[in-house]
């Protein structure tokens, strides 16, 4: 059986702490990345971000060789228009999906096959975003819901929406692009309720979002292929 054929519908889902880890270890991811992403690690300013663009490069590389077979060093990447990372066509692996995020202290990476398939973590130590960032740039519904909600409750309701809203653009490959206010989202259950008529019909995506720490939210977006 291929392996696109036996992990349709399957997604893989893990997160590493790179705060918690020995210089040894960052060695070894660091060896793992091409050319390219040590040279974008080497840009970080601050060793805590370059630490976990590390962490989060070699946790994709590690999870797609656990998918497709090869050895964690020799995948190569392309990307999209608006800037999504993709697995180059030269290792004939169209099915094989994947998508990263990170903070300072959690990087995350998921895969899939075929499904379109976007990943958001954000650290809920983060300053508090004004009222006035979500009114610019969140859908009006969105917006109100925040604005109904208590003080005290506002701050984690906000990052839900916002961890929901990147996984969405990321999975959709437009990113940012797209624009975050053509879109809604809701909480409990996380869902969508308005979308733009080029992101398919509200069946079919389906997101999951918790807590992988008591100091992070993490959301995945997904769209079935056809």
């Amino acid at each position: 059986m291929r392996p696109e054929a036996r992990g349709r519908g399957l997604v893989r889902l893990r997160w590493w702490r790179p705060d918690a880890v020995d210089a040894a270890t960052l060695v070894a991811w660091h060896a793992t990345l091409d050319a390219a992403e040590q040279a974008a690690a080497a840009r970080f300013r601050f060793a805590a971000d370059r630490h976990a663009y590390i962490a989060a490069h070699a946790l994709a590389r590690q999870m797609l060789s656990a998918a497709g077979g090869l050895p964690p060093e020799a995948w190569r990447f392309t990307r999209t228009a608006a800037g999504k990372p993709e697995l180059e066509a030269a290792h004939g692996m169209p099915w094989l999906r994947f998508n990263l995020s990170h903070t300072r202290t959690l990087v995350a990476c998921a895969t899939t096959a075929r499904d379109d398939l976007g990943l958001d973590v954000e650290d809920v130590a983060r300053a508090p975003a004004s009222p006035a960032l979500a009114q610019r740039y969140f859908a009006a519904e969105e917006a109100a819901l925040l604005a109904a909600l208590p003080q005290d409750r506002r701050h984690e309701a906000f990052l839900r929406i916002w961890t929901l809203k990147e996984a969405f653009v990321k999975a959709t490959g437009a990113g940012i692009a797209l624009g975050l206010d053509r879109f809604a989202v809701a909480l409990d259950p996380p869902r969508l309720c308005r979308l733009p008529a080029e992101a398919g019909a509200l069946g079919d995506w389906r997101f999951l979002q918790w807590q992988p720490t008591r100091s992070h939210i993490l959301a995945m977006a997904l769209r079935r292929a056809l």
